[in-house]
């Protein structure tokens, strides 16, 4: 079976910008993309968890119409789905059928609109679905898949889930550099080495050795995260979310959605299982 790649979509020029470079990654493994757009009356729900639509339509055979002749344009196999319902049991519906490789949605700009999609399209996936995510700013123009790779890390070690896991093929695929990033504490020893030896024990960013490590001190987490992946010419960053990550209100505050706000490049989201 092909894998899957899916996309949420909402027909914004952010999402066109995930959906071409998801559909780069799917190239590299033969697989298939499916265009998933969660439609849901706001007169009906109007506190759900969903993200509504830039382009202005009167029902919902136009948006299927619209993605179907989408899917039809990209370079994969690929198949829309629309959706009458919350973000959340679509979601899972569609990880049971699908049990895609990852789960992509843009990030519009200007950065004050992802502050709604940090809470409607984020955290439901990270809650629910618990499957890799990635996020591609709308601002994104490259047209190359990405070769230099930061990988931030903290101080404890930690453990990829099963379905991080499962993107070894894709990864190793891409033939990354990858750069370990730790951002110190501001007193103690460093400790550096314990994210280094858990990126290493994944097999997922190829050969890591200390020299692979690049360390940031005296700056906050996001800032020195950013500033690492811009000296080092990222063209990817991944970030860890451990499962308290999963808890709204340490999320809304966590590193990872600052980062997810203000990355000009693509950030893939791993879930951990510590």
């Amino acid at each position: 079976m092909q894998p899957a790649f899916v996309v949420l979509t909402d027909m914004s020029a952010a999402t066109e910008v995930a959906l071409t470079y998801t559909s780069r990654l799917a190239q590299r493994l033969d697989g298939r993309l499916v265009l998933l757009h969660v439609y849901l009356d706001p007169m009906l729900a109007p506190d759900a968890a969903v993200m509504a639509s830039p382009i202005l339509v009167t029902s919902r055979k136009e948006i299927i119409a619209y993605l179907v002749e989408r899917a039809q344009e990209l370079p994969v196999p690929a198949e829309a789905e629309i959706v009458v319902d919350m973000l959340s049991p679509a979601l899972a519906d569609v990880v049971q059928r699908h049990r895609p490789l990852l789960l992509a949605c843009g990030r519009e700009q200007p950065i004050n609109l992802l502050d709604r999609m940090i809470g409607n399209w984020v955290l439901p996936i990270l809650q629910q679905a618990h499957q890799p995510l990635l996020v591609v700013p709308e601002v994104w123009q490259s047209t190359e898949l990405p070769r230099r790779a930061v990988v931030a890390t903290d101080d404890k070690a930690f453990w990829l889930s099963a379905p991080s896991l499962a993107l070894t093929e894709l990864l190793t695929s891409l033939k990354l550099t990858t750069t370990v990033v730790h951002v110190a504490e501001a007193t103690g020893p460093s400790r550096a080495d314990v994210g280094l030896a858990s990126a290493q024990r994944t097999g997922l960013f190829g050969h890591l050795t200390e020299n692979s490590l690049y360390e940031v001190c005296e700056e906050a987490p996001a800032d020195g995260i950013l500033h690492a992946a811009a000296e080092l010419h990222a063209q990817l960053l991944v970030l860890l979310a451990r499962p308290h990550s999963f808890l709204g209100g340490l999320f809304h505050h966590s590193v990872t959605a600052d980062i997810l706000r203000r990355s000009p490049v693509p950030v893939l989201v791993l879930p951990t299982t510590a």
